[in-house]
């Protein structure tokens, strides 16, 4: 991976985002590939999974 960044201008990593602070701490992935990359890093993570609510029809 860190060969490959050196011709890449961006490399994008995702994260499941597991853990309690999600928005602070990294996986060892994302931590491995920002320590060793020779480019800009983006870490990305998925929005998280929401129920679906049905519309209240007003019916109670």
């Amino acid at each position: 991976m860190a060969a490959a960044s050196r011709a890449a201008d961006l490399v994008v990593v995702g994260s499941r985002g597991l853990g309690g602070f999600t928005s602070a701490m990294l996986g060892s992935v994302s931590r491995g590939v920002l320590q060793r990359a020779h480019c800009p890093v983006s870490v990305v993570s998925a929005p998280r999974r929401r129920p679906l609510r049905r519309p209240s029809d007003g019916s109670g």
